[in-house]
């Protein structure tokens, strides 16, 4: 949402912050000038063992009870603070008939795989009808011959009212800079609990067993950690500008293949190795669309194998897509004007 909430104010339109949990942290950093909301939404738990599939159908009531929740909260918000349009970003609940409405997701096709293909109609009736109440679905990839979301976002249903509005990243050419690559290895977490930790404790123990020099960025921006243990530095957050050094001062990157992880990392043409989260389907999809395409490695999380992975990771040519920013300049436009 970095580059969403600039290219607004660049026109001259006064954001508000709306957000919970991770997000509210990061984005309170990025922007300590604008108004922010908690607003209560729904975090999905990733199970530690067992099936995805089950969980999710566990999860359905919570969810539906909590979307019902939040958007009687954004009902509220709306007229409080005189809300002209609402750019939601993955927030299935939070749409409205007062104003106009955009949906931000590069998410049309969900991919299910094993025993998730059981509820892969439910899923999509379920998103489908959320979707469908939003003005305009944006989604954050190029039209160019390699589109990072691939059939992510391939959906007739949403052909008249969706856009693509290139790739959304906090970093932009100005965080290029000429730097040595002086980290062997920089590995950035992000996502869900419990699996976060678990990567977290994985990567640590094989990292601390190799002589390579590491850091480990945690993905807390609500908290101060800067130690080292032996070859490895630990820190909880960066500010854009140094973890754009970090990235570029990394002769790896490894990483969780979320989606905007991949389009920030797009910006730098870095070697990476990507292990997605267990039963995440989306990321074990876009994790084996690069592999394929001989882009990034990727493993498992299960059969991980750090060294091994950094011996494999200059077969593959690097993520880097050529961003189109005026596709989203244009969109932004054209909501400004509607409201």
């Amino acid at each position: 949402m970095v580059p969403v909430i600039d290219m607004i104010e660049k026109k001259g339109a006064n954001v508000i912050i709306a957000a919970d949990n991770g997000p509210l942290d990061f984005l309170s950093q990025c922007f300590p000038k604008n108004t922010i909301i908690k607003l209560s939404g729904y975090s999905p738990s990733y199970p530690t063992n067992g099936s995805m599939a089950i969980a999710i159908i566990k999860s359905l009531p919570e969810m539906i009870r909590e979307a019902k929740k939040a958007n009687g909260e954004l009902q509220n918000i709306i007229d409080k603070f005189s809300i002209d349009a609402i750019i939601s970003d993955n927030r299935y609940d939070l749409s409205t008939l007062k104003i106009p409405t955009v949906f931000i997701t590069h998410q049309l096709n969900i991919q299910t795989s094993g025993l998730q293909t059981m509820v892969k109609p439910i899923i999509n009736k379920l998103v489908n009808h959320y979707i469908s109440k939003f003005n305009e679905i944006w989604i954050p990839d190029v039209s160019s011959n390699f589109q990072l979301s691939g059939r992510l976002s391939v959906s007739g249903k949403f052909k008249q009212t969706s856009y693509k509005i290139g790739l959304l990243s906090r970093f932009s050419s100005k965080h290029i800079i000429n730097i040595s690559e002086s980290i062997d290895v920089l590995i950035i977490l992000s996502g869900p609990e419990p699996q976060r930790t678990i990567l977290e404790k994985l990567l640590l123990k094989q990292a601390l067993k190799s002589k390579l020099k590491i850091t480990m960025l945690l993905a807390k921006p609500g908290e101060k950690i800067n130690k080292q243990i032996n070859n490895v530095t630990i820190i909880s957050h960066l500010p854009d500008n140094e973890f754009a050094a970090a990235i570029q001062s990394a002769k790896v990157i490894i990483s969780r293949p979320g989606y905007s992880t991949l389009m920030d990392l797009s910006v730098f043409n870095k070697k990476a190795i990507f292990i997605p989260t267990p039963g995440q389907t989306e990321q074990e999809y876009l994790a084996k669309r690069l592999l394929e395409k001989k882009i990034a490695f990727s493993q498992s999380q299960g059969s991980f194998n750090l060294l091994e992975s950094i011996n494999k990771v200059d077969q593959y040519k690097g993520l880097h897509i050529k961003n189109t920013p005026d596709l989203l300049e244009n969109r932004v436009d054209n909501l400004l004007a509607t409201c």
